[in-house]
């Protein structure tokens, strides 16, 4: 049954992801990937809220909660691979210091993030 669980989720979370970026990317102009930098760390917030719920509610069923949405969910809406490509291709573009941003810029925000969104959902 675990498998349903974690299954559930990633195609969720790839939808989402899939869908999302696309729609943010088409309302931006420029080669910077403001798609992947919102999905990222709206991501890095969601998973720090629910590992922040979950050990606050211990009565939850947290494992099942866990495959779904931290696991599955989470596991497929971020990535770090399209982070890494995406870097990579501003690199190779010319667009050295927008590369050097999205690479300094995003993991610093997104545990910032996680970190903080955390410490809210313990207290939620």
């Amino acid at each position: 049954m675990n498998w349903l669980w974690l299954a559930t989720g990633g195609v969720c979370g790839a939808l989402c992801r899939f869908h999302g970026a696309r729609l943010i990317q088409a309302r931006w102009r420029g080669n910077f990937p403001v798609g992947s930098l919102v999905i990222n760390l709206t991501g890095c917030c969601l998973l720090g809220l629910l590992t922040g719920l979950f050990l606050r509610h211990s009565l939850w069923p947290v494992m099942q909660l866990r495959l779904l949405l931290a696991t599955g969910f989470c596991g497929a809406y971020t990535t770090f691979s399209s982070f890494a490509f995406e870097a990579v291709q501003l690199w190779r573009q010319g667009q050295r210091r927008q590369a050097l941003l999205h690479l300094v810029g995003q993991p610093l925000v997104g545990v910032g993030l996680a970190w903080s969104c955390l410490l809210w959902g313990r207290q939620l």
